[in-house]
Parts: C-alpha cells; sequence; structure tokens
C-alpha cells in the first residue's frame, strides 16, 4: 500500500515555515534510520511540501499497517518540534512516467470531491495521460480521507494557469465531480531514483505487484 503520512510542525511567533524547516531536514538525516525501520517491508519513496502548509508529506510503501506504525511511533513522532500525524491511504493509486529533467515545472496536488454513485466513471476518465499542453500527471489515486475529498492526483506544470484552467474547464466539468481544490507545492525532496520511479509507473503494472520490487530493494 502507498501511505501519505502527513507531519505537522509546531507553529512558531516568528514564521510558519521556520518551525516546519527543522523537521523537514531532520526527516532527510534520519532517512538512513527511515528505511533501516522499514527494511524490505517498505520504502521511502519522497517527501513534499505544500504552499501555505505547516507539515511535511512524506510518501511511503509499506507491505502493512504494522510497518507504518513502527515508523511513525518510534521515529517520526519523537522528531523535535513534530505536534501532530495524520496518515492517508491511496486506494487503486497509479502512477505515471515523468520526464528525466523536470526542474523548470512546478508541481500541484489536486483534490475533489465525487458523487459517490460517480466514483467509478472519474477515476475512468482521470485515468487517460493524455492532457493539454504542458501538463504531466504523477500519481492519481482515491483516498477517501475526507467527506468532502475522495480523490487526489498530482500534476506537473509549466505554469499555474494552465493548472487552474485544466481544473475548470475539464475536471469541474465531469459528471459527478462536486467541488475541486488546487495545491501548488513548494518542494519535493526525492528517496528513490528516477529510474525506480519509472518501475512503479510502468504500464499494466497494479499497486498489488508492486509488493515485489520491495525484496529486491537494496537498503
Amino acid at each position: 500500500m502507498i501511505l501519505i503520512v502527513r507531519i505537522l510542525a509546531h507553529a512558531q511567533m516568528e514564521s510558519e515555515h521556520d518551525s516546519l524547516t527543522p523537521v523537514w531536514d531532520e526527516i532527510i538525516n534520519q532517512k538512513e534510520n527511515l528505511q533501516t525501520t522499514l527494511q524490505d517491508k517498505g520504502r521511502l519513496l519522497y517527501l513534499t511540501k505544500r504552499i501555505g502548509y505547516n507539515e511535511a508529506s512524506l510518501f511511503v510503501h509499506v507491505k502493512d499497517a504494522q510497518v507504518i506504525t513502527e515508523l511513525i511511533t518510534s521515529h517520526l513522532a519523537k522528531i523535535k518540534g513534530v505536534s501532530g500525524i495524520w496518515v492517508i491511504q491511496l486506494f487503486k493509486p497509479k502512477f505515471f512516467p515523468l520526464p528525466r529533467d523536470t526542474h523548470l515545472m512546478k508541481r500541484f496536488v489536486i483534490t475533489a470531491k465525487v458523487e459517490p454513485a460517480c466514483l467509478s466513471d472519474v477515476y475512468k476518465k482521470l485515468l487517460n495521460p493524455n492532457l493539454p499542453d504542458g501538463l504531466k500527471k504523477v500519481y492519481y489515486a482515491f483516498t477517501f480521507h475526507l467527506y468532502d475529498d475522495c480523490l487526489q492526483f498530482s500534476l506537473l506544470a509549466d505554469q499555474e494557469e494552465t493548472v487552474q484552467k485544466y481544473v475548470k474547464e475539464i475536471l469541474s466539468q465531469m459528471t459527478g465531480v462536486l467541488k475541486t481544490a488546487v495545491y501548488p507545492i513548494e518542494k519535493t525532496k526525492p528517496f528513490i531514483s528516477y529510474e525506480d520511479w519509472q518501475e512503479y509507473a510502468k504500464e499494466g503494472v497494479s499497486a498489488s505487484a508492486w509488493d515485489h520490487m520491495l525484496t529486491h530493494f537494496k537498503i
């Protein structure tokens, strides 16, 4: 399973960003210890931060919930400055191949509230990798983590206006889509190589088949 571990930092009077930076840096500093805790039962994928949010989101691939429980209680929860942790599971996740050089592109996370009876239809429509020029899909999945957010995906874009236009003119117009939100990403720290990401994004490879990659992953 693919999980998003959202790690909230204590707010400080001077700046919310300042309070997250030590937490962000410590997660990166501890990446080897965190991966050792997971061993061959899990894998750190990447760390990301949404603009305007005093939190870091750690994407992790694990075989079962017990693995992530140990990672959180023994390590992430003990990082100085952490005030809360929230775990979101990605259901039926789909990763997409990415160009090797994306440093000129910005990343965005889009969430959507979908009429329950239309969930399957909307999911199938959004599996289409073809997007307007200037956009690339990163991942896509159900989340069901809030009544107002049941679907989430990530896009790379040349500019924010392209994303907003896509969401307004295409996503929001799909039958069953009730509400959408766009979250620009401030920064991302990958923990896997470009080649490993492409393995996750291979056509026809299901989420259940990803677990075999954990066995061959070198800690």
